[in-house]
């Protein structure tokens, strides 16, 4: 199954490659859309959600339905696009004439993965399968403008909310597998469950890694810095916001007072509990020994990885 899972991975590599290669897009600009998808699938990476909906298939199907996953796979390569306009964090020196040029693979991107996904959908499912592709988008663009314009809610069920906004992509890949391969609702349903917990595994151990390490500013963390104000002692937020407070803030003391408060506590209590999630969603679904088993391999090895001094993986790899 192993085998099978990387091969149909390279599969939807290449039908990316060919996607961008339409004619009708400038050729320079297809040269551009190529180097950029060979730069993220050489620094891998979780936007790319490709193993979790083409072991859907397989599972429901029996099939990998290779088209509709490079067009989810488009989709999130345009979001991390857009991201990086918006960043101003581009492959060269920033300069102004880069911006449109950006924006517009971007643009690119996601119309190629509209059309592929609706190329992928058989006819009697597109309704259902433009509806989530409709619902998940707007919520991505949603989240991206409250990033944009700073209005992220700083509780911890806010920053859960716009976390799952944000990484929506992970519960429209694997609901539109579903969807695709003929599934009743309450099954379409649980496969966008899986996705969500996935994405929600995926963040709190990157959150986790980073928190871990000492070179992020540790208040970009939202959801540790989150869990931290809702928990923290009347002494221990006293101190957070003197540290704060400091001309020179001292980002290592923050750090310290993160890792030995309740934050790791409970960003652990919850990346376990969607990892619990996933494995009793997909036995829901199918006895032991399905396709999806490689899945609950794979949200348990990224759950372990921030405890882990080498967070190498070949299940990890599997999802870039």
């Amino acid at each position: 199954m192993r085998d099978q899972l990387a091969s149909a991975i390279s599969a939807v590599h290449r039908r990316c490659d060919e996607f961008v290669r339409d004619p009708l897009l400038d050729a320079a600009q297809s040269e551009l859309l190529l180097a950029f998808l060979a730069r993220a699938r050489e620094a891998g990476g979780p936007e790319n959600p490709s193993a979790l909906p083409l072991l859907v298939g397989m599972a429901e199907c029996g099939r990998a339905n290779v088209d509709l996953v490079a067009g989810c796979s488009l989709h999130a390569m345009a979001l991390r696009r857009f991201d990086a306009v918006a960043r101003r964090d581009l492959d060269a020196p920033w300069d102004d004439t880069r911006a449109p040029i950006a924006g517009n693979t971007a643009l690119a991107l996601h119309m190629l993965a509209v059309d592929a996904i609706a190329a992928a959908v058989p006819a009697s499912r597109t309704e259902a399968a433009r509806l989530s592709l409709r619902r998940h988008s707007l919520r991505a663009v949603a989240a991206r403008h409250r990033d944009a314009s700073g209005t992220i809610a700083e509780d911890e069920a806010g920053v859960r909310s716009h976390e799952a906004d944000r990484s929506s992509a992970f519960a429209l890949s694997a609901e539109l597998a579903a969807i695709a391969a003929g599934c009743e609702p309450e099954r379409v349903a649980a496969h966008c469950r899986i996705g969500e917990a996935t994405a929600q595994i995926q963040q709190i151990a990157a959150d986790l890694r980073e928190l871990f390490s000492t070179g992020r500013d540790p208040d970009v963390l939202r959801y540790p810095s989150a869990c931290f104000a809702a928990r923290a002692s009347a002494a221990e937020r006293a101190e957070m916001a003197r540290l704060r407070a400091e001309p020179q803030v001292d980002r290592d003391a923050i750090r310290r007072l993160l890792l030995a408060g309740p934050a790791v506590r409970a960003c652990t209590a919850t990346l376990e509990a969607a990892r619990r999630q996933v494995h009793a969603e997909i036995l829901a679904l199918f006895p032991a020994g399905s396709p999806l088993d490689l899945h609950r391999e794979f949200v348990d090895s990224v759950a372990a990885g921030p405890y882990r001094r080498s967070h190498s993986s070949d299940l990890l790899n599997m999802s870039s």
